[in-house]
């Protein structure tokens, strides 16, 4: 004859335990999560503002100047027009979609010289990446800090 137990089940102390357990499990997998996803982030600025020069490079090479403002409606300038329309180019003849940064209220700065020459975009970066030892640093065009402390900025400037 079996003897059957009236106390079925786990201990306070058990499932205390196991509970701690899974919280410390979650707590490391979250950190690492939060910390894969800025890295991400930052690729997705560096990658975006690769695009924005590649763009910037062939509006120069049409109208022999950047842009002033790197609006998607925004006129390049004044007087750099399609031969064939006569319309003013605008930097949506170059790119139908400019990138946005990826954190809502983030931006790109782009920072073009006073003959529109010459230009430093910019994006503040979330972590120490490595590609921080190939962007531009110090201060550059006299007002544009590209400093790799915090905040980390990386820089990008005309070809």
């Amino acid at each position: 004859m079996k003897y059957f137990s009236k106390n079925k089940g786990f201990t306070l102390i058990e499932l205390l335990v196991v509970i701690a357990i899974i919280s410390i499990l979650t707590a490391i997998v979250t950190s690492n999560f939060t910390q894969s996803k800025a890295k991400a982030r930052d690729a997705k600025r560096v990658s975006d503002l690769a695009q924005i020069a590649l763009t910037l490079e062939m509006a120069f090479d049409r109208c022999n100047a950047y842009p002033s403002a790197i609006l998607i409606n925004t006129a390049i300038k004044s007087g750099c027009k399609d031969n064939n329309s006569g319309v003013e180019y605008t930097m949506a003849y170059f790119i139908s979609k400019m990138p946005t940064a990826p954190l809502a209220g983030e931006t790109y700065d782009y920072v073009p010289n006073a003959n529109f020459t010459d230009y430093v975009l910019r994006a503040k970066l979330e972590t120490n990446s490595s590609v921080l030892l190939d962007d531009m640093d110090g201060t550059i065009l006299t007002t544009v800090d590209c400093d790799d402390t915090s905040p980390k900025y990386y820089c990008v400037v005309a070809k």
